[in-house]
């Protein structure tokens, strides 16, 4: 992604949703970021497992 293009899922979050997701981020001494982009890619993993066990394709 270019530098200045970056947006973040927090804008998204509800002020409640904002303080557990840095909460759980600090409990795992993550960044927010590097904490959602971790959630995120365990997400894309479990997809990807799926469609490889359905025989599905991109």
């Amino acid at each position: 992604m270019e530098a200045g293009k970056k947006v973040s899922m927090l804008v998204y979050a509800t002020s409640e949703e904002r303080e557990r997701i840095k909460a759980a981020a600090a409990k795992m001494n993550l960044s927010v970021s590097k904490f959602m982009l971790e959630c995120v890619m365990e997400q894309v993993a479990s997809i990807e497992e799926l469609m490889q066990r359905t025989g599905e394709h991109d």
